[in-house]
């Protein structure tokens, strides 16, 4: 959405057997105990030691947090954006939203400039108004846009909205094609914190169902873009580094938290053995 637009008039789970326990001397219990806290404890440096190797050769660890830290920090690359306007292509609908209240607003492509280049996007933020002006913005993997109340909308609706631009986008659309698309983005996003006043829906209701049938659609490479104003869908784009499922980075950051575990596991049957 753009600013406000001007209408003069409403357009609308047999037991087990026991077992009987034979406790040894203090002595024996106390070196058996021992013995297996330390096979734990090797058990534990081995395994450890296997998964870093195995998954980080060389430097296993700094190359981990490396690789860990570089992917984190690609999940959000600073960019600047300036919204150029809205598109020919679009329409004019009445909608609610749990933010803006009742207000008329534009529909279809939103004409962008993403670090100087101009690209057609979409809105995925029918919570707030755009802002005018050259802004500084981030460029974020879709499913954790857009920003509060919605606080990222998850990889469902991400792929949801990938299939549909896939299958609805062409930079010629027709304005009720792209109010359309604009809707069903605004519908998927919005959930019950967003509802469409007026009618016709412009082919909304048409694409959702298209998306209910066929789950295995093929999609588009897109991103969000997060910032001040309103938030954006585009295409990505060379050089973003922003990926969907930057996966080489979420299993790097697991084995970080699985070796912590382990060593955790280790001290406490290290603790536990000398209590005993």
């Amino acid at each position: 959405m753009c600013e406000t637009p001007q209408i003069d008039g409403p357009q609308k789970t047999s037991p087990t057997p026991c077992k009987i326990r034979i406790h040894s001397s203090p002595a024996r219990h106390s070196e058996r105990v021992g013995t297996e806290a330390a096979k734990y404890e090797s058990m534990s440096n081995k395994l450890v030691s296997n998964v870093l190797r195995t998954f980080f050769p060389g430097k296993p660890l700094v190359c981990g947090l490396a690789l860990a830290g570089a992917v984190w920090q690609a999940a959000a690359v600073p960019v600047t954006v300036q919204e150029l306007g809205i598109d020919p292509a679009h329409e004019t609908v009445q909608i609610t939203s749990s933010t803006l209240g009742t207000v008329w607003a534009y529909a279809g492509i939103i004409d962008l400039k993403v670090n100087g280049v101009a690209v057609q996007g979409f809105c995925i933020d029918p919570f707030h108004w755009s802002i005018p002006g050259v802004q500084n913005y981030n460029a974020v993997a879709l499913s954790t846009a857009p920003k509060a109340p919605v606080s990222g909308m998850g990889a469902t609706t991400a792929l949801d909205i990938e299939q549909l631009w896939q299958q609805y986008y062409s930079s010629g659309m027709s304005s009720q094609n792209a109010a359309g698309l604009q809707i069903a983005i605004w519908q998927l996003v919005g959930g019950s914190n967003f509802t469409l006043n007026s009618t016709p829906d412009y082919g909304a209701s048409g694409m959702l169902n298209w998306l209910e049938n066929n789950p295995n659609a093929p999609t588009a490479d897109l991103i969000g873009l997060t910032g001040p104003g309103q938030d954006y869908v585009i295409p990505n784009f060379p050089g973003s580094n922003v990926r969907e499922v930057p996966d080489g980075g979420a299993t790097a950051l697991l084995l970080c938290f699985a070796m912590v575990g382990l060593f955790v596991l280790r001290s406490k049957a290290a603790e536990a053995a000398q209590s005993k």
